[in-house]
């Protein structure tokens, strides 16, 4: 690749990595978490059906079962899309042949972009532990999920948790066709929330956790279940932060908030304190 030299980490990275491409858009439309089915739909209509990345269902309405490579999210109260390698041709081309209208609420609508953000990423293995927030984590088919309900305490749950969350890299690395020079390593740091959320109205079981792995990831990189969706994106996290999270004594504290059964991880700490 041209220029690769320009995406290794000198200081934790190593030049066995494999490039991707990235494009995070935001648009003009302010949306909430539960439009975001509206805006992907919308989109969609705009783009057209021909091309699957889109949408990822094949002719006869079915699912392909593989990483979606543009995924439709809500940046900070607007519509947003990321797109990865051939998502990011497919999404160009959209944009450079359409008007940018959608229909939104039966009537056409006009949509703008502000600071896209186009990147250049070498994965690679690392030296030491990078840190990572994931936000709004699916990580549980059902099996996964009944075997979190079988789980005794929180060190089983937090070995379940770090399975599937490895298991998630790998399938995303498997799909966009890297192969894991050596073995990777996952070590999950906290669990800030746990919440149950509704995706195509299922209930199902979300977290907003901090993880440690040796592996060099781009921002916004997701995983889990239903990233096309806004689920499971990630963000670098602060070490000091990190370290800091992970030298305290957590436990599940139950609650309800707006109806729903929240879990929430406090520390012993707070416990102390009666929160």
């Amino acid at each position: 690749m041209k220029d690769e030299h320009k995406f290794i980490d000198i200081e934790n990275g190593r030049p066995d990595g494999f490039p991707i491409r990235t494009f995070d858009l935001t648009f003009s439309l302010r949306i909430y978490p539960r439009q975001l089915p509206h805006w992907r739909g919308a989109f969609i209509e705009m783009a057209g059906k021909e091309n699957d990345l889109f949408h990822n269902h094949d002719q006869g309405n079915g699912n392909h079962y593989r990483y979606p490579l543009i995924q439709y999210r809500v940046n900070k109260g607007k519509a947003g899309i990321f797109a990865i390698n051939e998502g990011v041709d497919a999404l160009q081309d959209v944009l450079f042949s359409t008007d940018w209208k959608i229909n939104w609420n039966g009537k056409p609508l006009a949509l703008s972009v502000s600071n896209p953000k186009k990147g250049n990423h070498m994965l690679q293995m690392t030296d030491t532990l990078r840190h990572y927030k994931l936000f709004k984590y699916l990580p549980f088919n059902a099996d996964n999920y009944q075997a979190w309900l079988r789980c005794r305490n929180l060190t089983e749950r937090i070995a379940l948790l770090e399975r599937v969350l490895a298991s998630h890299h790998i399938a995303f690395f498997a799909d966009i066709g890297w192969r894991l020079p050596e073995r990777l390593e996952i070590s999950l740091q906290n669990i800030q929330l746990t919440q149950t959320v509704k995706c195509h109205d299922v209930p199902m079981l979300a977290f907003n956790l901090t993880y440690a792995a040796n592996v060099l990831l781009p921002t916004g990189l997701a995983l889990g279940k239903a990233v096309s969706h806004g689920f499971g994106w990630s963000a670098p996290a602060r070490v000091k932060q990190a370290w800091k999270e992970s030298r305290r004594d957590f436990h599940l504290k139950s609650g309800h908030e707006n109806g729903q059964l929240v879990e929430v991880v406090v520390s012993s700490d707070d416990t102390k304190k009666g929160k």
